[in-house]
């Protein structure tokens, strides 16, 4: 399994198109991929036609009350499936930082990918 991340600090640069073209890319080229939206505006899962989902709740996903498997969609496209947007992952980075070990959550078997 391979993590990839777009990020910027800077607004208007091209993270979310990158990230878009990129997955596809990817999952055309025959890998199982998956897109996880982590902006609050959720152009990513616009762009690839999603339904934001009801309460995904980055606190609850942090907490392990909710987890990452049970809120994949499919895109439409072949072998590309997309975690949607959630306006709560505004505060992320506020709930990450609560947790004694902020990343293990996320990292531990919550998704498996090809």
């Amino acid at each position: 399994m391979k993590i990839i991340a777009v990020t910027n600090i800077k607004g208007g640069v091209g993270k979310t198109t990158t990230a878009v073209n990129l997955s596809y890319l990817c999952a055309a080229g025959g890998r199982a991929t998956i897109l996880w939206d982590l902006d609050p505006q959720g152009a990513a899962t616009y762009t690839l036609r999603g339904e934001p989902l009801e309460r995904i709740s980055a606190k609850k996903l942090v907490s392990g009350k909710r987890h990452l498997p049970e809120m994949i969609l499919s895109t439409g496209y072949p072998g590309l499936d997309l975690l949607p947007a959630d306006f709560s992952y505004r505060n992320f980075d506020v709930h990450l930082a609560e947790r004694k070990r902020p990343t293990e959550r996320l990292l531990t078997g919550s998704v498996t990918c090809a």
